[in-house]
């Protein structure tokens, strides 16, 4: 059971998924993503007025904000390298996105309107409904109940940010520039809201 704390915010199949982070659960064979405290997302979902920070350009208007209600908070500097630093990941500085372009996209060209943080995540969304009708198939040749999520392309990706974050290869799109650019552009957002709502500071 996840800690009250935490929430599943989507299911895929029998998978409770909350696209943020990934973590692997293998005495369960599940694959589990777990976010910020809630209390913490839920304020960096305020600091951002619940829109998607990501920004893209298109010839037409620019450069633009996307602004569609947000669904996740993506954690800039990426958990499983914080969590492989030693660091504490409800600390780092969180940014409302919407879920295409957190992790449903696919584009890697960041800037783009159809890239996101995690295409890698995009691809394995894709791949899933594929992987699953091929496992319960095989699952009834063999008389088998139990499905094997370690082996879903939710866990293959979850496999793949574990050995990045060990080799300290970045495991989101874009670089440090990106970082920096949305590093400050929150901390900015965060610093002004606390001036405007002095009794909601960020939770501990």
């Amino acid at each position: 059971m996840l800690s009250p704390e935490y929430y599943p915010q989507d299911i895929i199949g029998d998978i409770p998924l909350h696209p943020e982070t990934i973590g692997d659960f293998p005495e369960q064979g599940v694959l589990y993503e777990f976010s910020f405290k809630r209390s913490i997302r839920d304020w960096w979902m305020r600091v951002g007025d619940e829109q998607c920070q990501y920004e893209f350009y298109t010839e037409r208007r620019g450069w633009q904000q996307c602004n569609k209600p947000a669904r996740d908070v993506h954690h800039i500097i990426p958990e499983s390298q914080l969590e492989y630093d030693g660091l504490d990941t409800n600390h780092a500085v969180g940014m409302p996105l919407c879920q295409d372009h957190h992790t449903r996209n696919t584009g890697e060209d960041l800037g783009s309107y159809d890239s996101s943080f995690h295409p890698d995540m995009g691809n394995a969304f894709g791949l899933y409904k594929s992987w699953k009708q091929m496992t319960l198939h095989m699952n009834e040749i063999l008389g088998k109940k139990a499905v094997d999520y370690s082996t879903s392309p939710f866990a293959d990706v979850a496999k793949g940010h574990r050995v990045k974050a060990t080799r300290g290869e970045r495991i989101v799109n874009g670089d440090f520039r990106t970082d920096e650019y949305y590093l400050e552009k929150m901390i900015s957002k965060a610093v002004k809201y606390i001036k405007l709502h002095p009794d909601d500071p960020k939770p501990k």
